[in-house]
């Protein structure tokens, strides 16, 4: 569904002059000065197909459709995915063509300038659309407890251009009963169904919806949630339908990151050694082995062993007597806040037993009762396990050292979410934000 044509001009209009705008401010950070109406003029012209380049782009990316935009974060990577997509074409242009400006310089800035710029003036007209009350009304369609959930976030929140009025209960009623009401909301007010799908109560006749998609735009709940909470509804999804969002086809890809492994793993053993011996020197000092050698559950589930420096009076395997009289030492706490007993990992990195992003390997012990009371649980067997990933950065309340199914089904929503989603994009996202968790120094 396309926006009404006063919000569609307002956007065109408004993108066309942010673009200017940022080309403006580009060419001034490159020379400090403000440019003169003939620079500007000399370098506007080179650049006027990027404009038009770049509103096309936006328009293939969705930016001018109401169902792309509910979410700002949503909307943030479209537009820097759009823009970078444009510069690059452009930059190609640019050193083809014989233009007399610098286009490594200004391109950079403009790109830089761009993306916040339309950002900025994106998130601007959604807040104001927030503010004065033109949040789609939808309509959500499920029994489900993630579509309960949905509705709880998305109604509680201001944040989302979309707002529930209503929410068809499937439980108990027939596909033809449910078609109604879908009707009777559409014509009301509903301009938005958020649909789930996989709920029994449709059985063969989803095909049924077909006739209204001219009348409203249908969401599907589970992509909609994914979006929204950055996980998959666990309790929504079994195991046979996680494996069939699985992109199969993922040669270039897998083979890319063992590339990065391999690479920063050798950089990162080299600047880590003088950390590493003079921890493990202390360590010896203070009495008891340096390192410690955790057995885990690897890739496929087979066991691997990990290696890290002790941070504890001694290594108790998870032996439930022998942690009663066992404890952090000083120096083991100033290890995990620094993160330092992580480091001798960049080993099993190298080995093939660890990635740098993937879901935290578990102890066989509790990995087995894991197994056993949460059916998705092998799923993550599938990729190799990492020293940081979204479950990791998402969800600080895990447990430790004991088994518990509760928080573990809500840490593994996080890790079926990247296998599903996992792209050179995502794990740019985890590392960066792994980065700001090693600067605040939060380990434990």
């Amino acid at each position: 569904m396309v926006f009404d044509r006063r919000e569609t001009t307002i956007l065109l209009t408004g993108d066309f002059l942010v673009l200017v705008v940022s080309l403006w401010t580009a060419l001034f950070l490159r020379n400090l000065t403000l440019p003169s109406l003939s620079y500007f003029k000399e370098n506007v012209v080179p650049f006027l197909p990027m404009f038009f380049l770049s509103l096309v782009v936006f328009y293939i990316a969705g930016l001018y459709e109401k169902q792309t935009r509910p979410i700002q974060r949503v909307m943030g990577v479209r537009i820097l995915g759009a823009q970078a997509a444009t510069v690059a074409i452009v930059a190609i242009l640019f050193f083809v063509l014989p233009l007399s400006i610098a286009p490594k310089t200004i391109l950079v800035l403009y790109l830089i300038v761009s993306v916040v710029a339309e950002s900025s003036w994106r998130f601007m007209r959604m807040r104001r659309e927030v503010a004065e009350d033109k949040r789609m009304p939808t309509l959500l369609v499920g029994s489900s407890p993630a579509a309960l959930e949905l509705q709880d976030e998305v109604n509680g929140s201001n944040q989302y251009l979309i707002r529930f009025v209503d929410r068809v209960k499937t439980k108990g009623l027939s596909s033809s009963a449910i078609l109604h009401t879908i009707k009777t909301g559409i014509k009301e007010e509903a301009r938005f169904v958020v649909i789930d799908t996989s709920d029994p109560a449709f059985g063969h006749d989803i095909y049924t919806f077909y006739d209204l998609i001219s009348d409203a735009t249908f969401l599907d709940l589970i992509s909609l949630y994914e979006e929204i909470f950055d996980r998959v509804p666990l309790d929504h999804m079994s195991s046979t339908q996680l494996f069939d969002f699985l992109p199969k086809r993922r040669a270039l890809y897998d083979l890319s990151r063992r590339i990065f492994d391999i690479a920063f793993a050798a950089i990162g053993t080299i600047i880590a050694a003088p950390f590493i011996i003079i921890s493990a020197l202390v360590l010896f000092a203070t009495g008891g082995t340096p390192f410690i050698y955790q057995e885990r559950v690897g890739k496929g589930g087979r066991s691997i062993r990990l290696i890290k420096l002790r941070t504890m009076l001694f290594f108790d395997a998870g032996d439930s007597e022998k942690q009663k009289r066992n404890h952090v030492t000083k120096v083991g706490h100033f290890l995990r806040k620094t993160r330092i007993d992580e480091l001798p990992q960049l080993w099993n990195i190298l080995t093939g037993d660890l990635s740098f992003i993937g879901p935290r390997p578990e102890l066989p012990k509790i990995a087995e009762v894991y197994e056993r009371e949460i059916p998705q649980y092998r799923m993550r067997y599938l990729i190799t396990p990492g020293l940081s990933g979204w479950a990791q950065i998402h969800d600080s309340n895990v447990p430790r050292g004991q088994a518990d199914v509760v928080r573990t089904r809500r840490k593994l929503s996080f890790d079926l979410y990247y296998l599903k989603h996992r792209s050179f994009g995502l794990d740019l996202a985890i590392t960066l934000k792994t980065f700001r968790a090693l600067a605040s120094l939060s380990g434990t």
